[in-house]
């Protein structure tokens, strides 16, 4: 029987990549499985604006076995990776469909074959479209729901994981389906909506750890949370309200509850400030107590550079360019409160996002002193390119080795400082679906050739990868 020092223990360090179910599988309606919120926007909505979809993706269904052959050649320990929730229940709840319970057993079990420790999101972004029409995460019955779902997984591959995570990202789900617009169920400015789907979706976290801690299941607990490292351009007049503000916009609503096991002190006072008011459960004070995470998940690209608001609407705008929008300018204004502010003399990539490794060590040691010095991994870190085979059709992608190479220097420069990091994943294992971008924009350790069957090719900085971690293996 495994156990979870088998999983994390003082001597191993967690070096990895991620995936998600969405972006990778394929299979989108293979052996029972349910349709997906994203099956549904990707076939059917009007904001697909790049007509592309997953059905088939990188076909991590049926090519797993030489995805985790290539972690392993490269000296990788670990593959997170979620579980499409429409796999196991093809109606978000009710009879369970046993071909998704055999494909990631499999996964699990070829995992475990090839020294991969399994680290396991319960929920990737792809709601089944049956609760989705529900309401989704802004239906309050959604908690006990995900719970639901939740102890099926524990039950079902809990023997072997030892490391799960309830949501990936649950604070920028909300803000892409409910206030930027550019994911499901593409509402746009609905700052209610946002506050009360990001609420439930914590509610749903507390609950899951709760019920992983109730049935003495073997194995640690976290949730994944996208870095909203609020740093204040140095011009701004009213610097501490400017990054109380953002900070509870960004940050607060997932910190709080995952680390303190409450809601931020200052929640009611914010709730008026947003012009926002919540449906609560009654009990919340309760169940967040006793939801609080063994650890957390950092995705980190990026700082949230912020200002003064300069008098304009709430507005949010999100670079859906092809690779070629790097002056374009992406960010919020929330009327009355703050607004993104922009640093013209740091690097970009090609979507017009910051490349700035230090935001890896502010965010990590900021983490350390605000909140009692966590448990972290990093769950996902990664730099997003155009790319195509040269003549000799090999892929030097030097530009992904130069930022990769830079942000995990400021990870170990924090870990030497005090910062509390046992693991290290870079994003993405292959190259996938990037979600409204399409597959042509690339993160991938391996490359996929889409017109050759998803060809497997290695990159260079899967080479350079691997022999990092052989420089670093103690």
């Amino acid at each position: 029987m495994r156990t979870l020092a088998d999983a994390i223990h003082q001597d191993k360090f967690l070096w990895g990549s991620t995936t998600a179910a969405y972006q990778c599988e394929g299979g989108w309606n293979a052996d029972g499985k349910g349709e997906g919120e994203w099956d549904f926007f990707s076939h059917k909505s009007p904001y697909n604006i790049n007509s592309v979809d997953a059905d088939v993706a990188c076909d991590f269904y049926h090519k797993y076995r030489e995805d985790i052959d290539l972690l392993a050649k490269g000296g990788q320990n670990t593959l997170r990776f979620s579980i499409a929730w429409s796999r196991i229940f093809p109606n978000g709840s009710g009879e369970i469909n046993q071909g998704g319970v055999d494909f990631y057993n499999n996964v699990i079990n070829y995992c475990l074959e090839k020294g991969i420790e399994p680290n396991v999101t319960l929920f990737h972004y792809d709601l089944p479209s049956a609760l989705a029409a529900k309401g989704g995460w802004l239906n309050m019955e959604m908690a006990d729901i995900f719970c639901d779902y939740a102890k099926t997984c524990f039950e079902l591959f809990g023997d072997r994981v030892k490391i799960w995570v309830t949501h990936n990202e649950p604070r920028y789900y909300a803000h892409c389906g409910y206030f930027v617009g550019n994911f499901p169920p593409n509402r746009h400015l609905d700052m209610t909506s946002y506050y009360q789907a990001l609420y439930n979706l914590m509610l749903g976290s507390a609950k899951a750890v709760a019920a992983f801690r109730s049935m003495g299941i073997d194995g640690t607990i976290g949730v994944v949370h996208d870095s909203g490292s609020i740093e204040v351009s140095p011009d701004t007049i009213n610097p501490n309200t400017v990054f109380s503000d953002a900070d509870f916009f960004f940050n607060r609503m997932v910190l709080c509850p995952a680390l303190e096991g409450s809601l931020p002190a200052e929640f009611d006072t914010m709730m008026k400030r947003f012009g926002v008011a919540l449906f609560q459960a009654p009990n919340e004070a309760d169940i967040f107590a006793s939801g609080k995470v063994d650890f957390l998940g950092l995705n980190l690209y990026n700082r949230q550079y912020v200002s003064d608001w300069q008098g304009g609407q709430t507005s949010a705008t999100n670079n859906r360019s092809k690779g070629n929008g790097i002056q374009k300018r992406e960010g919020v204004v929330i009327k009355h409160l703050f607004e993104t502010a922009f640093d013209d003399t740091v690097e970009r990539n090609r979507w017009g996002r910051e490349v700035r490794p230090e935001s890896m060590y502010n965010a990590l040691i900021e983490l350390k002193d605000r909140y009692g010095n966590p448990t972290v991994m990093i769950t996902e870190n990664g730099h997003g390119s155009l790319e195509s085979m040269d003549e000799y059709g090999e892929i030097a992608d030097d530009e992904r080795i130069e930022a990769l190479s830079a942000f995990i220097n400021q990870m170990i420069r924090a870990k030497n400082d005090g910062a509390n990091v046992c693991g290290y994943y870079v994003w993405s294992t292959m190259d996938l679906y990037s979600w409204v971008n399409g597959c042509s924009k690339r993160y991938g350790l391996v490359f996929i050739d889409y017109e050759n069957d998803c060809k497997r090719i290695p990159k260079k900085s899967w080479y350079w990868y691997r022999d990092f971690i052989a420089s670093h293996s103690s």
